[in-house]
């Protein structure tokens, strides 16, 4: 067997310490580079995301608000397209009115006609990292256009017209 003397023991334990530490700070600055590559990535993708739900919110709420705002427009006590045509441009206004996150240059129109009334919902979309790919990509469009319509109908004339069908369907 071999013997070792207490400072040959010490030298021994002191390299191999030292080769520890050497190795610990080599991984601590291989996980500094690490991290300076992905966390800006990753920091990026959170942000993106986070955009994209309010995207969607905004979508959702003005296909439900343009299609609330038309359907208010039908109402039957209202006997002239301009009456239809200013419930819908109120309700069309009001139902958005501080509710959009990431949308601006927004605009809306109402068309009343006879048979139904018609409210278009048109903005532009605020994204930060698309926003900036729409300069350098031909045809990429952030707008967002959003058209529902609802019909006019009167009541009167439409329960009238189904129990005729019931009296020829059922005898």
């Amino acid at each position: 067997m071999r013997s070792f003397s207490a400072g040959r023991l010490e030298s021994v334990e002191r390299e191999v310490l030292n080769c520890c530490t050497v190795r610990r700070q080599y991984e601590a600055a291989y996980f500094t580079v690490e991290a300076s590559l992905i966390l800006p990535m990753v920091m990026l993708f959170t942000v993106m995301m986070i955009f994209l739900g309010f995207y969607s919110y905004d979508r959702c709420v003005m296909e439900h608000s343009a299609y609330e705002a038309a359907l208010r427009g039908t109402s039957s006590h209202f006997k002239t397209a301009q009456e239809a045509e200013a419930a819908a441009r109120t309700a069309a206004s009001r139902l958005v009115e501080e509710k959009l996150f990431a949308i601006h240059d927004f605009q809306y129109n109402v068309s009343v006609d006879a048979g139904s009334v018609t409210v278009t919902y048109h903005c532009i979309v605020n994204m930060p990292f698309v926003t900036w790919m729409c300069e350098y990509v031909p045809g990429m469009d952030m707008t967002l256009d959003i058209k529902k319509s609802a019909r006019r109908l009167k009541p009167v004339r439409t329960i009238r017209d189904c129990r005729i069908l019931n009296e020829l369907i059922a005898p």
